[in-house]
């Protein structure tokens, strides 16, 4: 049977020792028909404040959860991002978004095709710190209510642009949605990590298509002993490999380095005819941006270092 050689994983190290690190993503792929140098510029701006907003919380002695929250925040509000206000659209015309938080110590908390949440990953945070459960699919407004999280009409998660989208979608027949799907990872002074990750998912899926974002290890893990990783592209792909928990057993057992184990998961994902990238921040130094995709909107920022690329 012929095999093809697995397209070259670019990668960004991050130096940063042992010090407290965080490392996002806002979407990996094509550059795509509707990009502009204006919107590359906002992209750029917004993961910047993305930054700020997750380190100030590691500068402040804060939890790497603390930290990952308020960077996935900022992501989820911006309508650049393909998670929140702005989530991709369904094939019935709904942003039906998924998210996860998982701290290195195990304990994790998701959400699933929820309709009126502002933030999903405050759902998810609600479910790992209220509730014993770990993944909630379509939760009720009664327990939406109980968690506390704020919600917005289903219209607010609209915009123009993702209708576009997805009138093209179902004019021209399906593409995969590339870009957008947000995340973040972080050490925090304790050495502790953390995971999140934030969708709308692919523009015109089925309703109740669940991809890898609310996975714990596929599309987001921590785990102390080795690294904390949140993925970015082709979901199914991504569910196909245990991505996430691919990297960490990759460095746990295998002694692979963070590089090592994202460039070995991403040619596992391209085998399975998909694409995307992976942020990784390990237990002890450097971090990772790895993708085997055209591009990556990302950015990292550390006691030495602050960067971002739209």
């Amino acid at each position: 049977m012929p095999t093809t050689t697995p397209p070259p994983v670019k990668s960004l190290t991050v130096e940063s020792g042992d010090d407290i690190l965080l490392v996002i993503h806002g979407g990996a792929g094509s550059r795509g028909k509707h990009s502009t140098p204006e919107r590359q510029a906002q992209v750029e701006k917004d993961l910047q404040r993305a930054l700020d907003a997750g380190y100030a919380k590691l500068e402040a002695g804060a939890s790497a959860e603390d930290a990952v929250v308020a960077a996935i925040h900022v992501m989820e509000d911006a309508p650049e991002f393909n998670a929140g206000h702005g989530a991709a659209l369904t094939s019935d015309g709904i942003a039906q978004m998924d998210a996860c938080l998982m701290g290195g110590d195990g304990e994790v908390g998701a959400v699933a095709s929820v309709h009126t949440i502002k933030n999903p990953i405050d759902a998810a945070k609600a479910v790992k710190e209220q509730t014993k459960h770990v993944l909630f699919a379509d939760p009720r407004d009664q327990e939406i209510a109980e968690w506390g999280v704020e919600t917005r009409d289903p219209s607010y998660f609209i915009t123009e642009q993702r209708k576009q989208s997805l009138v093209e979608a179902q004019t021209n027949g399906d593409e995969w949605e590339k870009h957008g799907t947000i995340g973040a990872v972080a050490r925090d002074a304790r050495g502790h990590l953390a995971a999140a990750t934030s969708t709308g998912g692919i523009t015109n899926q089925m309703h109740g298509r669940v991809g890898d974002t609310p996975l714990p290890g596929c599309g987001t893990y921590a785990n102390d002993a080795s690294v904390a990783a949140s993925g970015t592209g082709i979901g199914e792909a991504f569910m196909r490999t245990v991505a996430c928990h691919q990297v960490s057993d990759r460095v746990e057992f295998a002694k692979q380095t963070p590089l090592e184990a994202a460039s070995a998961t991403l040619d596992d994902i391209d085998a399975r005819h998909g694409d995307g990238g992976l942020i990784v921040v390990p237990a002890h130094g450097d971090g990772v941006i790895a993708y085997n995709s055209e591009m990556m909107n990302c950015g990292y920022k550390s006691p030495t270092a602050d960067y971002v690329q739209g």
